[in-house]
């Protein structure tokens, strides 16, 4: 499995934990992807070339539960 497929599987493993419906990744730049709920907007992004002191995996949607069922 490719480094990029890796990170995307356990970006959306991470965020559903959360409770966040992710839409489909979407080619930013280079070597960043990103995703955003469907339900509450929040975000996730992949990087699989980061700087030296940079993440692979970052966003409000690894970190916080979805709050769009709540509205």
């Amino acid at each position: 499995m490719k480094k990029l497929e890796r990170l995307r599987r356990e970006a959306l493993e991470s965020c559903k934990f959360r409770g966040h419906k992710m839409a489909l990744f979407i080619h930013k730049y280079q070597h960043c992807w990103f995703s955003k709920c469907q339900c509450c907007g929040k975000e996730v992004t992949v990087v699989d070339n980061p700087q030296p002191n940079g993440i692979e995996i970052g966003g409000e949607a690894v970190a916080l539960n979805c709050t769009g069922g709540d509205s």
